[in-house]
């Protein structure tokens, strides 16, 4: 902001601990809902890439710019009842774009709004937008996570509907005891974040040099209604020194982390068939993050269709995301756990393990033949012959399995998918 059979899948909100929030609340209607335009929330080309030193710390600075492509304007409304609590967020619809127009629907969301002290000194609706970069095995967030959007800029002052700006930022109130406020884009306008701005940046101390991406998405979670989805994002890629960037490329999409990968295909599989959700909104995968219990058994309650049971395995998933999908492969004899009322959800998969995990899943017949010689009286052992001889794996030479290797996002999804097929 400027100054002034496996066929069947049940979802599960988040796979690595991440996931995609939808809008819970419900909208709530008070005029005629037949008749409304919708906001199109995007993101324009990012530009004024820069390195800043400060007190040691190495930033990457830039500018980012929410607009708005749609026939209605974007408008959200904040309120909350006293100072101790939470301030959460209505989206306002109206029925046309004209600024007299009567409103079609209030729509209550996931959204909050924190005051931020943070230099910019007045209320920020919370993950609005936010900033990834990745590359050559580095993942990193951007710094600014909260937003008061206003009419800063003009964008496409051909659109229909377009009327110039209005939303200013004394709308997002620079009371920290408001009970409440308002922001919005018009249409045809953006709002825009200089590369100078308080928290405008990612941390990359320590980053090696090297081809990195940086992605801005607008309402990566999916708290707010538009004509479309998937138009949210605006990316480049960058060459990164010691001191210096330069733009390689850049575009519009929601470029992502595994396309031009080894695994791209198993990736996109996974996401196809609703194994997956990625590990960050916007078709993320982290495809070098290794893999640890926890999100295994959710990889593999999905992959497999396991049931649903009300029994409870281990004492140490209370409360995890994971809880059902450990209780589910548990029921279904994939995993005894790693002791008597243990799952060590947070312990990493080794190749080996994983070997055991998806014998026992596929209910792998005995092995003809001994394909490894690194894995000669291991525990697993037998497993990863089953699982080489169902085709599953070729190991990570010609005759060695690696079986203490620990398994990373992109080899589950190859291993899946070799196992199911399609």
């Amino acid at each position: 902001m400027k100054r002034t059979s496996l066929a069947t899948r049940v979802g599960l909100a988040v796979i690595l601990g991440i996931g995609t929030l939808l809008p819970s609340g419900g909208s709530q209607p008070t005029a005629n809902a037949g008749s409304e335009v919708l906001p199109d929330l995007a993101v324009a080309p990012v530009s004024d890439f820069q390195i800043q030193w400060v007190n040691g710390r190495k930033l990457l600075r830039f500018t980012a710019m929410m607009v708005n492509e749609g026939a209605g304007h974007f408008e959200v409304s904040g309120h909350r009842s006293s100072t101790s609590d939470p301030m959460v967020i209505r989206q306002v619809i109206y029925q046309t774009s004209s600024r007299s127009s009567p409103v079609s629907r209030r729509i209550a969301t996931d959204a909050v709004a924190k005051y931020a002290g943070d230099g910019h000194n007045h209320w920020h609706v919370q993950e609005m937008m936010r900033y990834d970069l990745w590359g050559g095995g580095e993942r990193l967030r951007g710094a600014k996570v909260g937003f008061c959007f206003l009419d800063s800029d003009v964008y496409i002052s051909s659109l229909p509907g377009y009327s110039g700006g209005y939303y200013t930022g004394t709308m997002c109130s620079t009371n920290p005891n408001a009970l409440t406020n308002r922001m919005g884009i018009s249409v045809g306008m953006g709002d825009e974040y200089e590369w100078y701005l308080a928290w405008q940046w990612i941390d990359i101390t320590g980053l090696p040099s090297g081809a990195y991406t940086v992605r801005a998405m607008v309402d990566p979670y999916g708290f707010f209604v538009e004509e479309r989805e998937g138009n949210q994002c605006a990316y480049a890629r960058l060459h990164i020194t010691a001191n210096s960037v330069s733009v390689q490329s850049r575009g519009r999409t929601c470029a992502n982390d595994w396309s031009g990968t080894k695994f791209a295909d198993d990736i996109a599989w996974m996401f196809a068939n609703d194994i997956t959700t990625g590990c960050i909104p916007g078709g993320l995968y982290c495809p070098d993050d290794r893999v640890s219990r926890g999100p295994m058994a959710s990889f593999l309650y999905r992959a497999f269709d396991l049931p649903w049971t009300s029994q409870d395995f281990f004492t140490d998933d209370e409360g995890l995301v994971h809880e059902g999908a450990i209780n589910r492969v548990a029921k279904a004899g994939i995993t005894q756990g790693c002791g008597p009322t243990l799952y060590c959800p947070d312990r990493l998969v080794t190749r080996g393990q994983m070997a055991s995990f998806l014998s026992r899943a596929l209910g792998l017949p005995p092995p003809s033949a001994d394909y490894f010689n690194d894995d000669n009286g291991t525990a697993h052992e037998d497993a990863i012959n089953r699982i080489a001889e169902a085709g599953i794996t070729t190991g990570c030479s010609a005759t060695r399995f690696c079986p203490g290797g620990h398994v990373t996002r992109a080899q589950m999804a190859a291993f899946l998918h070799r196992a199911i097929g399609g």
